[in-house]
């Protein structure tokens, strides 16, 4: 794999380098490996990632419209698209 990108992330994805993008790593890694069945609540996956309520809800919200992860009842999980990526590519190395 190479470190270039051949293109700007474009979209939901926060661009490399800011705090945005930082957090949406985090939290899509804290989703990915060993998730609670019925997923995370975002009060938690907050204070987990040392991120305020409205950065989680943030990073969340690029996530949700990147397809990669859904809220439901307040509880957020990665998709099946992530988890295939981590059964594939283990994220937490």
């Amino acid at each position: 794999m190479h470190p270039d990108r051949t293109a700007p992330p474009s979209g939901p994805v926060a661009t490399p380098g800011t705090a945005a993008h930082d957090h949406q790593r985090r939290l899509l890694l804290e989703l990915a490996v060993d998730p609670p069945r019925d997923g995370d609540p975002l009060p938690a996956l907050a204070e987990t990632l040392g991120l305020t309520l409205a950065q989680l809800e943030l990073a969340a919200s690029g996530l949700q419209r990147a397809g990669l992860a859904r809220c439901h009842d307040g509880r957020l999980r990665a998709t099946r698209a992530v988890f295939a990526i981590e059964a594939l590519w283990p994220l937490g190395l």
